[in-house]
């Protein structure tokens, strides 16, 4: 009997052994003229369906992906190192500052069922997708280029009253 993979959850649960997991990200900008579409666990390369029905194709390169905390907010990050010796987002990135541009690049990451005993997926689009991440800070050296992408920030606003001694009397007797 063959177990169908709809999400991440079938992934982790009801898969066969052969079933990998494919990690991928995709920068872009608008001053760019083709967006960074990386695989970290093929070397070969891919070409992958997006959600979108679009087939795309992601180079490999050494990458670490790192999902943030668990939290009870609405806030996503990520923590990515490419290992790009320092060849492919350094210009990307002074493209946008030659140009003045306040405009943060954007990161979607998208993992795949893939099947290793067939070479072949094992569902056509993505199992898990994490969209509207902006690159916030960024670090490079000669191996590496390590950068968080995070969600805007969902809890700045504050909302009602402070609870505050002098607006609420009756807190002095607890402090």
């Amino acid at each position: 009997m063959a177990v169908t993979i709809d999400d991440i959850k079938d992934l982790h649960l009801d898969s066969a052994p052969s079933i990998a997991a494919l990690e991928t990200i995709e920068v872009s900008h608008s001053l760019w003229p083709t967006p960074i579409r990386i695989v970290t666990n093929h070397a070969d390369g891919i070409d992958a369906m997006l959600e979108t029905g679009e087939v795309v194709h992601f180079e490999f390169a050494p990458l670490l992906i790192n999902k943030g905390k668990t939290s009870d907010d609405l806030d996503q990050s990520l923590n990515i190192t490419l290992g790009d010796l320092g060849e492919v987002v350094p210009p990307l990135i002074k493209q946008i500052r030659s140009s003045d541009s306040d405009e943060h690049p954007q990161v979607i990451y998208r993992q795949y069922a893939y099947d290793v005993a067939t070479m072949s997926f094992a569902k056509d689009k993505p199992i898990d997708i994490i969209k509207g991440l902006f690159v916030e800070q960024m670090s490079r050296d000669h191996q590496a280029t390590t950068f968080d992408a995070k969600t805007p920030d969902k809890n700045t606003v504050a909302t009602g009253r402070s609870y505050t001694p002098d607006e609420y009397p009756d807190l002095k007797a607890l402090l």
